[in-house]
């Protein structure tokens, strides 16, 4: 049986339990309209049977009329038999005899009937001024049993009792045989307890103590392990802010770094080409200069062995100059500060395509984007990586190479026609150098994506904002 709770409409009482079985003592006849009207009132609202068996000196029109003031729609409730105003007399006693067992069947027939229409329940009031001091210990008997039976069914039951007809004896039985009792004099009311109701509201009170102590200690141990978990989560933000700001000064140091060893390229690449090369120069133009002196000397018996040795320094020095060419290219290619990214682009695609066989192509419709010296080393870096990665391991045939301004972005992209790069590659031996090109892209505020289908090949793609200042685009981080 459910265990919602049923309003009774009885402020003294509130709200109740199915199986609910109390009586009501009443001095006058207004004391019982005013217990009973918001009693059915609150049943009609709760979707339950009614029952109201009235006895005098209360009158079947009175009891209609008093609720009917309280139910604006009480005659729609009684065509429709929500609720049924009965004679004591007649649902009481047969024959002018009363039946325990007539009467209790007939609670159970309206219970059934009542369920079966759909009902939520049954409540009941029934009244005993009718009562007859013949009739007290088999009304007693049926009270009793009826309080044993009552409390796994959906039914409420309010017997009510007037003060003039109830002695103390008769008080004392019909509340032993109640779960509890109340009473109505000139408006006024007043709970009877019974010792079982006491006994229950001495245990509901010293659960409600125990609750109470269990809700302290649980707060307390709740308010410990909060303080605990707000240290731990303070601490884990400092950890979090210095690791940030840890990976911040890496990240820095290795931008810095990176823009060291490209200045020292720069520098090597000068010096290498500035002074190594005009000691060369000179070297030739000595050696020049030699064979020259030679050639119109009368001493002829060594001059084949001269030239011979000449011969083979200035092969040499050409030799040493191609060196130098190819180490000062390798460390920073001239084109690249002197043309630009493009062209230095295009320049090292055809050293690629001289070295290895690989057919590169290029295609950049656009003019020069506005890079300044830290952004077109970085990525003529990534693309030199980009094409290493393509030798290495890419087993490809072609390279296409695009360079495109689209979107508010300078966009280079490298597309092979080799296996494809795995995702489990991605994360091996290559990421290395792949770390190295993502790193390179978002120190100068770009952004790399590295997309291999198997057998079609792997696209790399570089994307950097650009301004638009003056008609002409500019890198946004310039």
């Amino acid at each position: 049986m459910a265990t919602m709770l049923r309003k009774t409409g009885i402020s003294v009482v509130g709200d109740v339990p199915w199986g609910t079985h109390f009586c009501h003592f009443y001095e006058t006849k207004q004391d019982l309209l005013d217990t009973l009207v918001p009693y059915f009132k609150a049943g009609l609202e709760s979707k339950e049977y009614c029952l109201w068996v009235i006895s005098d000196p209360l009158t079947h029109e009175e009891a209609r009329r008093a609720l009917k003031k309280a139910v604006s729609d009480l005659d729609e409730h009684l065509l429709s038999e929500n609720i049924e105003i009965l004679d004591g007399l007649g649902w009481y006693l047969t024959e002018n005899v009363f039946s325990l067992e007539r009467v209790a069947t007939a609670w159970d027939k309206k219970l059934e009937q009542a369920l079966a229409r759909g009902y939520a329940g049954l409540r009941v009031s029934g009244d005993t001024f009718w009562l007859r001091e013949k009739d007290w210990n088999d009304f007693r008997a049926y009270e009793k049993q009826l309080n044993e039976s009552i409390t796994d069914r959906p039914m409420t039951v309010l017997c009510t009792y007037p003060l003039a007809k109830s002695g103390a004896n008769e008080v004392l039985d019909v509340v032993q045989n109640h779960q509890f009792a109340i009473a109505r004099r000139r408006g006024e009311w007043k709970v009877i307890e019974t010792p079982e109701l006491i006994q229950a509201k001495a245990e509901i009170k010293r659960l409600n103590e125990e609750l109470e102590q269990r809700v302290i200690e649980r707060t307390n141990e709740l308010r410990v392990a909060n303080e605990e978990l707000r240290k731990e989560i303070g601490e884990r933000k400092r950890v979090e802010e210095k690791l940030k700001g840890t990976t911040e000064q890496l990240r820095a140091l290795s931008g810095r770094l990176q823009s060291a060893r490209d200045e020292e390229g720069i520098r090597i690449a000068r010096e290498i080409h500035d002074e190594l090369g005009s000691a060369l120069t000179s070297l030739r133009w000595d050696l020049e200069g030699m064979a020259k002196i030679f050639s119109e000397s009368e001493e002829r018996s060594h001059v084949p062995d001269l030239r011979e040795k000449i011969a083979a320094m200035l092969g040499l020095t050409d030799t040493t100059f191609n060196i130098v060419r190819r180490i000062a290219s390798d460390l920073r290619p001239s084109v690249l500060d002197v043309l630009g990214l493009r062209e230095a682009i295009e320049w090292q695609s055809r050293q690629f395509q001289d070295r290895t066989g690989i057919i590169a192509h290029c295609h950049s419709p656009q003019d020069n984007v506005d890079l300044n010296q830290e952004q077109s080393t970085a990525l003529f870096r990534i693309f030199q990586e980009a094409l290493t990665n393509i030798l290495r391991h890419a087993q490809a045939t072609r390279v296409d190479v695009t360079m495109v301004e689209e979107a508010g972005a300078f966009v280079l992209a490298i597309r092979d026609n080799g296996r494809g790069i795995t995702e489990g590659e991605k994360s091996g031996p290559l990421s290395i150098g792949l770390l190295g090109m993502r790193e390179r892209a978002r120190l100068i505020g770009g952004e790399i994506d590295i997309i291999g289908l198997e057998g079609q090949g792997t696209t790399v793609t570089v994307r950097l904002p650009v301004l638009v200042v003056g008609g002409r685009s500019k890198a946004a981080t310039d």
